[in-house]
């Protein structure tokens, strides 16, 4: 989650989020000179962020700073939104920058996969990236998690890849239940460590699934410079079924 959802299976516990945003790369991360920041609201500061697009932000560094401008990006059917934060410049090399999310954003806005700081920072590392992906192995349904909990069902199924790219990556996915007729959703995940995550937690998430039904996932991969990988097929797959609630 954009997320925005950077959630691993330890993560993925019954529990919600609460409300706040989340960034894309995640805090800390070593990014291109070049990069792009995915930026996500989730609970009631969905609506601050859904307001952002043509508002603009600042990058800053000690004697530099980009401007980045908020575009539209995804809308969840479960909660969450998110906006891209387009550079209108490049990054100096080598140097910590600081995305002033307080420029555009109330200053009580929690930043919910931070690093122990209210505002989010990342390494610009030696320069632009240019290059595409490239698959070492291509996305892959591997597993399905369903949890039950007093706050509700945390559900998500889970897609493992490799690659060849050295900045951050995304998933754009179109994600369509396996039937006549049915509307499709379409949001982003991260990739975190090979793996991306499909679904939601009690309170909020990028998708919705139905016990059991069958879905058909369609995926477009990106670095988070832009640059978008080869096609994949699309994959198919059942949403896993959460467990009965327990009787008294």
């Amino acid at each position: 989650m954009f997320f925005f959802m950077l959630l691993l299976a330890r993560e993925a516990s019954a529990r919600c989020l609460g409300d706040g945003v989340q960034v894309f790369p995640r805090p800390g991360a070593t990014v291109p000179t070049n990069t792009r920041l995915l930026l996500e609201g989730i609970g009631t500061a969905r609506a601050l962020v859904a307001d952002l697009p043509g508002k603009t932000m600042r990058l800053q560094t000690e004697g530099h700073e980009v401007r980045v401008k908020a575009q539209r990006g995804w809308t969840s059917e479960l909660g969450r939104v998110t906006v891209v934060l387009k550079p209108d410049g490049k990054l100096l090399p080598d140097k910590t920058y600081t995305l002033r999310l307080d420029d555009a954003l109330p200053g009580t806005v929690k930043l919910l996969n931070g690093t122990g700081t209210s505002l989010p920072e990342w390494l610009a590392g030696k320069g632009p990236d240019k290059v595409a992906p490239t698959w070492i192995k291509r996305p892959a349904v591997s597993e399905g998690l369903a949890r039950r909990s007093a706050e509700g069902i945390t559900r998500y199924v889970r897609l493992t890849m490799s690659m060849r790219e050295e900045s951050p990556s995304y998933l754009v996915v179109t994600l369509t239940r396996k039937q006549a007729g049915a509307s499709s959703q379409h949001y982003v995940i991260p990739v975190v460590n090979g793996s991306a995550l499909l679904g939601h937690e009690p309170c909020s998430g990028a998708f919705g699934f139905e016990d059991g039904k069958s879905y058909r996932a369609r995926v477009e991969v990106f670095d988070s410079a832009g640059n978008l990988a080869p096609p994949v097929p699309p994959m198919d797959f059942e949403a896993p079924t959460a467990p009965a609630e327990k009787s008294e």
